[in-house]
């Protein structure tokens, strides 16, 4: 099987909804898989520098706001704005799939950075993402700052994601 990074956009688009339709998504190249689309949609942002982000942040028991987020990746927040939600939507699957809390819990508004709530609409679809998981979530507040708490828990462990097989 060719690495990720060989197949075009349609072949891995194809091979990402195959996996899903078949119910492979538990195969250990499905994260890999994923990681290659939003590396090439995330318009500079991809899962390794966010994911050494987060895991800065999180160390430090701070969250971070997306602007942060795309200073960390070294991207550009006018061009990476748009792609942002769907990079950390992705991440939420990504992280799960390995095993992870659901990372994009600590990445949050810069007016919530103190508090790390996040807005009605931003929790809706973090919640919505984890349910597609399989996640039973009945509080939605209070799974948020579960998997936030996960998230602060599981950074102290880890090494950066460039010294890390993702």
């Amino acid at each position: 099987m060719k690495s990720p990074d060989e197949w075009t956009d349609l072949e891995l688009q194809t091979l990402i909804g195959n996996y899903r339709r078949l119910e492979k998504t538990d195969d250990p190249v499905f994260p890999d898989l994923l990681e290659e689309w939003s590396r090439r949609k995330g318009q500079g942002l991809d899962f390794k520098k966010t994911i050494n982000a987060v895991t800065k942040f999180a160390r430090e028991g701070s969250f971070l706001s997306y602007k942060q987020l795309a200073d960390e990746s070294e991207a550009d927040w006018t061009k990476v704005h748009y792609a942002m939600n769907t990079h950390l939507r992705d991440l939420i699957e990504f992280a799960h799939r390995r095993g992870w809390p659901l990372l994009s819990a600590i990445v949050v508004n810069q007016k919530n950075l103190m508090t790390g709530d996040m807005e009605p609409q931003t929790l809706k679809g973090f919640v919505s993402a984890a349910k597609e998981l399989g996640y039973a979530v009945t509080d939605e507040k209070a799974f948020l700052r579960d998997q936030q708490k996960q998230v602060f828990l599981w950074a102290k462990g880890q090494v950066a994601a460039d010294d890390q097989s993702l």
